[in-house]
């Protein structure tokens, strides 16, 4: 598992934890606590959602960077010649 996919996997196992101790130890009533609950879910979709496209602007702005170094390196080499 490469460090982006720990993170996720933290961030999920974290988010079922606090889902089902929000559960267990509810003072509402059941319908206010699913409420919540499915706000709270809403919220951490939304979270887990950014922190996926931000992975992937991520990748793709290295991705980016690296074929600007190669180009680089192309344009030092035929400047050398």
């Amino acid at each position: 598992m490469n460090r982006s996919e720990k993170t996720l996997f933290a961030f999920l196992v974290g988010a079922t934890a606090g889902l089902a101790a929000g559960i267990l130890f509810a003072p509402d009533k059941g319908e206010r606590t699913r409420r919540k609950l499915s706000r709270r879910a809403d919220a951490l979709k939304d979270e887990l959602k950014e922190n996926i496209d931000s992975q992937k602007i991520k990748k793709m702005a290295n991705s980016a960077l690296t074929e600007v170094e190669k180009y680089g390196q192309k344009i030092t080499e035929l400047m050398k010649n």
